[in-house]
């Protein structure tokens, strides 16, 4: 008995060594990655936040996706982000090889059902949020007019917008209806750097533009107090903009609000990655975990320190949630919506 105890002690030691010695098993992410290019989409021209935050998404991709592929970015501008989406929806690879620094208002536009939109964000992949992010019309003191929400519903002011698919048109659009303010939008503009340019030159008298994005590509205006904050959108007032009023608290009916509240989805969204539909489960889930490890990387949060980039980040799996959210609002709601903003059934 000893002599076969010993036996099969000694098959087990030689196997055992056999499994030491034997090569790792192969990783099919990694292998895939290695070979495999990512391109990140940025979906609105250089110079905003769109571009400084996908940028960031991309190091974190090279760092931190298993296999270490190189990542590109490729701008893709048009219909306020909406282009970018359809492409992802309908052109991109299926396979984890193309994000994009998801347009937040994407899943509003898609409720309201805006012309030109042809994705669906449900079935988009949620790869992590950077963070939530409030946004403000906000005016060039020299040129116009109104420095106050105030001021606005005396005395006309114009915007520029990238397309009606943005809030930049959405929310001026709906407060001239809801709170009698005087806003004239001028669509067309390609970028935000477009927009800052028409301001200094008095084409236009403001525009829209998250509460962060004014310290990271205009810190002179902000340093010299040559803009004005007229009112932001959000679920509470930003910090720094604690005396901006917000959009919700200007009007007096629920339904109101709840029509504002559905405009401000781009406030939830923030600004995030996302990847197209279809992505095989073993990827997606290697995109979500680069993006929480990078995310949390000293390395990472210093360039983003050096870019002047807030991070207060989610996973994808909540913001899968939040665009879930969105897309179920009451139809009641997005009719109103509609109705105001003069959006025609497709």
């Amino acid at each position: 008995m000893r002599s076969r105890t010993f036996a099969l002690g000694a098959v087990g030691a030689a196997m055992s060594g056999l499994a030491v010695s034997a090569p790792a098993l192969a990783d099919p992410v990694a292998d895939f990655y290695k070979n495999n290019a990512i391109t990140v989409i940025l979906p609105i021209g250089p110079g905003g936040t769109y571009d400084f935050y996908g940028r960031l998404g991309a190091a974190i991709m090279e760092k931190h996706l298993p296999g270490k592929p190189k990542v590109i970015t490729q701008l893709m501008t048009g219909a306020g982000g909406a282009k970018a989406s359809n492409y992802m929806a309908s052109v991109a690879p299926k396979n984890g090889t193309f994000l994009v620094s998801l347009h937040a208002s994407a899943p509003q536009n898609q409720v309201l059902g805006v012309t030109g939109i042809r994705y669906d964000l449900g079935k988009f992949l949620m790869v992590g949020q950077f963070l939530p992010l409030n946004s403000s019309l906000t005016v060039w003191k020299a040129t116009s007019p109104a420095h106050t929400i105030q001021d606005a519903m005396q005395k006309e002011v114009i915007l520029g917008s990238t397309g009606k698919g943005s809030y930049q048109y959405q929310l001026p659009a709906l407060l001239n209806v809801m709170t009698g303010t005087k806003f004239k939008i001028v669509l067309g503009y390609k970028s935000v750097s477009e927009e800052n340019l028409a301001m200094e030159q008095g084409e236009i008298h403001g525009r829209g533009g998250t509460t962060v994005s004014w310290a990271i590509t205009q810190p002179a205006w902000v340093k010299e107090d040559k803009i004005a904050h007229l009112v932001q959108v959000g679920t509470k007032r930003a910090r720094g903009f604690e005396n901006v009023p917000l959009a919700t608290e200007l009007v007096k009916t629920e339904a109101d609000r709840q029509a504002l509240n559905l405009v401000s989805g781009g406030a939830l969204m923030g600004r995030s990655l996302a990847s197209t539909p279809g992505v095989p489960a073993d990827r997606a889930k290697a995109l979500r975990a680069a993006f929480d490890k990078g995310i949390r990387d000293p390395e990472i949060l210093a360039k983003a320190k050096e870019w002047k980039l807030d991070v207060d980040p989610a996973s994808g799996e909540e913001l899968q949630k939040v665009v879930a959210g969105i897309l179920s609002t009451p139809p009641a709601v997005v009719e109103k919506v509609k109705q105001l903003l003069d959006i025609k059934k497709k």
